[in-house]
């Protein structure tokens, strides 16, 4: 049996013998024989494995010693961990969340969950995510949870491959799948509730839509994602009447539709479509505050009009800096669009020519796929910007270097308070370093204003060498966000379609 301590009791390790004398005096053949190669004579080899015995019989007493010091080692370990859990339990019975109010709980609990349109494709079938989450921490939580109607107001329906091939007989429509039609049908029996509504839909869906006309008094948020590249139809009006609309969207890359919608009430918009088109809604919408003009399906011009004045707009993006002739915005915060290298000049031109109509105080510039070069020139045309996105989609690896190269200088953009930067489908972009080396130069200059920045990489990610230049930065004290993959595919969905476009 161990010895015990006689004060605490627990086992006693055994008392430390005197430290084993490995020294060897110089000039004596024991030492003479541990420095050279020589052999030992017959009658050294008795010392020498005398030597060896007593060292044995030493190592062996340590190991056993560091046997037991590491079983003690675990025991107080393992007493530790048990205790941190105690504690941990008790200290939870005094937290504040077990006393607050369930009506303050569930006040918490909204803001966990995700944005609605601008998370739309995402909503609903997400187990890890709030509001499923939320079920599954305390019973208290569950029936705070379950209680909180709000909470479970965001409804999506994927239509993916049919597992079931029953039908249903549907006098007015072609489809022959049972579970769109009939999700469609019980949940349009709400839409009088509606206040967001993000779909993406086909021509067979048609006679659904036509269904909500006068249904949608609360509705104020929509988006709609149009995949069918040959539609049976020209226009749609069943969002006319919706009294509460303020914001439409419409992402359609085949076809154009028009839907008619109540232009007047409208503080944000988004539409792939005719210039004139545009031009029509612009007319109209004197209360827009946010405006996407993507122009597609037509020709980039039309008769010579009066300047629309857009008194209350703050930010705007269009797919081509032409559409600025036809545009004015005294109070525009924020601009975006495509700059195309060999029409550099003449949009350059355009845009300055807008922004001294407007004389607006722009301070947020998006730049989509646009060269070092040009962005250069559009960034000495607008000193005053103090916030910066800049998007690639098809530059290689010397464009990106000519670009990050560009933005070092303190001369371009001065005022620069907030940077990001996001690659599409950048595989012609394989080195990042470059991106950390800007940053680092811009946050360490003289008169340098940086407080955050971004990174997304679509497609692409970056090496060890980088994260570690930017995670010193994040450690100086820079604001960053680096996101890759799906998570950047994500922002840039929301950078595009979404009333965020830019930082």
């Amino acid at each position: 049996m161990d010895p015990r301590c006689s004060k605490c009791g627990n086992p006693s390790l055994s008392s430390p013998e005197p430290i084993f004398d490995i020294s060897v005096t110089p000039g004596t053949r024991h030492y003479t024989l541990l420095n050279t190669n020589e052999p030992p004579e017959d009658s050294e080899m008795i010392f020498i494995r005398s030597v060896v015995s007593k060292t044995t019989t030493r190592l062996t007493r340590l190991d056993d010693e560091i046997s037991k010091l590491h079983e003690k080692l675990k025991q107080l370990e393992d007493e530790r961990t048990a205790l941190l859990s105690y504690r941990t339990r008790n200290t939870a019975i005094l937290s504040p969340l077990r006393r607050m109010p369930p009506e303050v709980l569930a006040e918490i609990f909204s803001w966990t969950l995700p944005s609605k349109v601008d998370d739309a494709w995402n909503i609903g079938s997400d187990t890890t995510q709030s509001p499923w989450l939320l079920t599954r921490i305390s019973s208290r939580w569950r029936a705070v949870c379950l209680s909180t109607t709000s909470l479970w107001s965001q409804i999506a329906i994927d239509y993916g491959p049919p597992t079931c091939t029953k039908t249903i007989h549907w006098p007015w429509s072609k489809l022959k799948s049972t579970a769109p039609k009939l999700c469609t049908f019980i949940s349009t029996g709400h839409s009088s509730r509606w206040e967001e509504l993000a779909m993406g839909i086909i021509s067979e869906m048609l006679p659904l839509l036509a269904t909500l006309r006068d249904r949608i008094p609360s509705l104020k948020r929509v988006w709609i994602q149009w995949e069918d590249p040959h539609p049976d139809v020209q226009s749609l009006d069943c969002f006319q009447t919706a009294p509460s609309l303020v914001d439409f969207g419409v992402n359609s890359s085949h076809h154009f539709v028009s839907f008619a919608f109540p232009v007047q009430q409208l503080t944000q918009y988004r539409l792939d479509g005719p210039l004139q088109r545009h031009l029509d809604i612009l007319e109209l919408a004197e209360n827009l505050i946010q405006a996407h003009i993507i122009v597609e399906f037509d020709e980039l011009w039309v008769e010579k009009m009066e300047i629309i004045r857009l008194p209350h707009l703050r930010y705007l993006f269009v797919s081509h800096p032409e559409i600025l002739v036809y545009l004015k915005a005294p109070v525009l915060e924020g601009f975006g669009s495509y700059f195309l290298p060999e029409d550099t000049d003449i949009n350059i031109g355009h845009l300055e020519s807008f922004l001294g109509r407007s004389k607006c105080p722009l301070r947020r510039l998006c730049l989509r796929d646009c060269d070092a070069h040009t962005t250069a020139q559009v960034l000495g045309k607008i000193p005053s910007i103090t916030e910066l996105t800049l998007t690639d989609q098809s530059h290689s690896q010397e464009d990106f270097e000519l670009i990050m190269s560009t933005l070092s200088s303190l001369e371009v953009a001065p005022h620069l308070r907030s940077l990001f930067f996001a690659s599409e489908e950048g595989r012609g972009i394989t080195d990042y370093s470059m991106y950390a080396k800007m940053l680092r130069t811009r946050w360490e200059a003289d008169g340098s204003v940086l407080k955050n920045a971004a990174l997304l990489l679509e497609d692409s990610s970056l090496d060890l060498g980088t994260h570690r230049d930017l995670h010193a930065l994040r450690q100086d004290g820079l604001d960053l966000r680096i996101l890759e993959g799906c998570g950047a595919l994500k922002e840039l969905f929301s950078l595009y379609f979404s009333s965020s476009w830019t930082l």
